[in-house]
């Protein structure tokens, strides 16, 4: 036989053999991730810092927790980085978007209202020696959440440490200064200096007050 048929035949049979091989069914597409586009964390504080390009964050959902102080970017956008996820906050919508810094996966993304930004706090028309309902709870070393209310007034974020036994924080209208060592809490009007509150918290009744 020539090697021109030799060839020919090979081609032939190899064809032949081919058409009954299964066809590898193409991957299916993947589902794309459900992510938390519209749920909100448990709790979110934020306290603008003395540094006007700072806002201290604190966001809870359960076994979630990231906080830090976030950086301004540029305008009135912050960004934080830490622990493998990333905290991008535009002030001015109120936009909070938290995600995974190296992959990108969406945890939240959600609108947070300050409620600095609604304009100065209202006080009740209680005696300047009113005590407000007071809750501090120690979150670290350096760090307390307070939640303070009487009336209409209303105090909900975090105080940091600033020296010796003295934690402050601040929501844009109000600045909180708790002196551990002397049991006192100030609270006074961020614009004005005008005195809210001037009373002893003991921890020995956190909570009741």
């Amino acid at each position: 036989m020539k090697p021109q048929a030799i060839f020919l035949a090979t081609a032939l049979l190899l064809g032949a053999t081919g058409i009954g091989l299964p066809v590898a069914a193409a991957p299916a597409p993947t589902a794309p991730l459900l992510l938390a586009q519209s749920k909100t964390p448990q709790r979110t504080y934020m306290t603008p810092q003395r540094d006007p390009n700072q806002i201290a964050v604190d966001i809870t959902d359960g076994e979630f927790r990231v906080y830090g102080i976030m950086q301004r970017s540029y305008g009135n956008f912050y960004l934080l980085t830490t622990s493998g996820v990333q905290i991008t906050y535009n002030r001015d919508t109120g936009n909070v978007l938290v995600v995974n810094s190296v992959t990108g996966t969406e945890f939240y993304n959600y609108t947070f209202t300050e409620a600095g930004r609604a304009g100065t706090p209202a006080r009740s028309s209680s005696a300047p020696s009113a005590t407000p309902r007071t809750n501090l709870s120690q979150i670290a070393n350096n760090q307390i959440a307070a939640y303070i209310t009487e009336g209409e007034f209303a105090f909900d974020g975090m105080l940091y440490r600033t020296s010796g036994n003295t934690f402050v924080g601040e929501d844009g209208r109000v600045r909180v200064m708790y002196d551990r060592g002397a049991s006192r809490i100030v609270i006074i009007n961020v614009v004005t200096g005008t005195e809210f509150y001037n009373y002893v918290y003991s921890a020995t009744n956190e909570g009741a007050l």
